[in-house]
């Protein structure tokens, strides 16, 4: 029997580091016929020469001259995609390795269904991990206009191509939560499958871009304000200060207390009001 056909991008800039574990943990998949593009944002560290030295045809490696941002570099694996699904795995992340292998056994399993998530646990910048985050499924499209509830980040989903494309793809213009936009819409368009147990290890450490609570700020504000109309319809309030409770929790994971209890009595003044 022929192994399912995925292909994985991956966007990188400047992970040397830590981009040969997440590139092993996606070639080393079982069960799936799996092909990878990696999308080079201009680095100027030694990732081109570790890429390079990889030496593996499963491996197609696109260069952006500059920086573009991270969802014109997924958009541009997209473009080179010609299996029925894709992944997209963040250049710090890990998977288990059947991940997704389980992901398109849930899929195929679910009546309409033409993506599908799967639970995460945080990990520092050592694996170990700090958190769990679930799984859901079903019509997850009001959840998802309250906030952003996809496990894994830019890394926990597998969904159909032809999805993705019919949808949009990732927003170029937006430089942070980007994936949460682009899950809204495929919300929009079909239920999610799930996996309920972690197949993702998100990583939390000083060069995660969650960190960066302004830019993070910034994309709730566009992002709940540009489905305002199609959350109202649906009697739906986005939930801000779950939101802050979220931020102010990636504070705590990735070292910065004080800022943490800030954002902490931010959320309970509020919620006291």
């Amino acid at each position: 029997m022929t192994a399912p056909e995925v292909t994985v991008v991956v966007p990188t800039r400047n992970r040397e580091a830590v981009l040969g574990v997440t590139l092993r943990s996606v070639l080393d998949q079982h069960g799936v016929d799996v092909r990878v593009v990696v999308v080079d944002e201009a680095s100027t560290d030694g990732t081109a020469a570790m890429l390079d030295r990889l030496d593996d045809r499963r491996v197609h490696v696109v260069g952006h001259p500059e920086p573009r941002g991270v969802a014109t570099a997924r958009n541009t694996g997209l473009a080179e995609v010609g299996t029925r699904w894709v992944a997209f795995c963040d250049d710090d992340d890990v998977w288990a390795p059947d991940k997704l292998a389980a992901q398109l056994t849930a899929v195929e399993a679910a009546p309409g269904a033409r993506w599908c998530c799967g639970g995460s646990v945080l990990v520092d910048t050592d694996l170990h991990v700090l958190d769990h985050q679930p799984a859901v499924e079903g019509d997850v499209l009001d959840d998802l206009l309250c906030m952003n509830v996809i496990a894994g980040g830019g890394s926990g989903v597998l969904a159909e191509v032809s999805l993705v494309r019919e949808v949009g793809a990732f927003d170029e213009g937006l430089r942070n939560s980007e994936d949460w936009d682009l899950w809204i819409r495929l919300a929009a368009a079909s239920p999610i499958a799930a996996v309920h147990r972690p197949l993702v290890g998100y990583r939390i450490w000083a060069a995660s871009k969650s960190r960066d609570l302004g830019r993070m700020e910034s994309a709730w504000s566009t992002i709940t304000g540009r489905y305002r109309e199609l959350a109202a319809d649906r009697g739906v309030r986005p939930d801000r200060w779950r939101h802050q409770a979220y931020l102010a929790r990636q504070q705590v994971r990735s070292g910065r207390r004080v800022a943490a209890a800030r954002t902490y009595a931010r959320v309970a003044r509020a919620t006291r009001a």
